[in-house]
């Protein structure tokens, strides 16, 4: 298990700072998001890969199913390479017959940049597409999920159910810090707040192997070694 920061924690922070954020933390991991203005993004995945820290997914805007022209164009600039997966969002009707093939093209696209298919994740993501058409795409076309645990609570009404559902499709999980009985509730939260509920869902994934802190509270270093404390107490 890998733990570590997503860039949104800390978008100001270069990569080089950002990857001794992570490893001064107890973490080896980070998520980056593409074409938000995050620093990191000046000096690309160098950084990382000179500091020892592993690159959990890279985020781009992609939507499978967004029928638009220009769909793919949030990938086109990313700095993807094969063998770190890339993570998108999928529409509510992304597996709806008059946006089937446009998934499959945009999921085959992205696969060739990727170095295959089981490297193209999914995002569990408010407005997004429901738990029961992410193990559809996946069963459709092998596609698996970056489990955002802020993302589940809100689209649907037993998280923990839905998430040992999915568990085996989850390589990867972006931890939130949030009131599990008001998830709609907008506001980020230091994790140790509601962290029961937070690290059962997480026991609940046996393929878990990257878990990153992504924080507007401020407390993502707080997070993140509380996060470590589950596996390496």
């Amino acid at each position: 298990m890998l733990t570590g920061l997503s860039s949104a924690s800390a978008p100001q922070l270069p990569g080089a700072e950002l990857a001794a954020l992570v490893r001064r933390h107890g973490g080896r991991t980070v998520d980056l998001r593409c074409g938000k203005g995050h620093r990191w993004e000046t000096d690309g995945l160098a950084p990382f890969a000179d500091a020892g820290v592993d690159i959990a997914f890279i985020g781009v805007g992609v939507v499978l199913g967004d029928l638009a022209d220009d769909a793919l164009d949030p990938a086109r600039d990313a700095p993807l390479r094969a063998g770190v997966p890339v993570k998108v969002f999928a529409a509510p009707h992304c597996m709806a017959p008059d946006r089937l093939e446009v998934t499959r093209h945009q999921v085959r696209a992205l696969a060739d940049r990727v170095g295959g298919v089981e490297n193209v994740l999914v995002e569990t993501h408010d407005g997004g597409a429901s738990p029961q058409t992410l193990a559809a795409l996946h069963t459709e076309m092998g596609v698996r999920l970056v489990l955002d645990t802020l993302g589940l609570a809100r689209i649907t009404p037993d998280p923990l159910d839905a998430a040992g559902e999915l568990s085996a499709l989850v390589p990867a999980a972006q931890v939130k810090g949030f009131d599990w009985k008001s998830p709609r509730d907008t506001r980020h939260l230091p994790l140790a707040q509601y962290a029961g509920p937070t690290r059962t869902l997480l026991a609940a994934l046996p393929r878990l192997a990257r878990v990153t802190v992504e924080t507007h509270a401020g407390s993502h270093a707080e997070d993140l070694i509380l996060i470590n404390t589950w596996w390496r107490p």
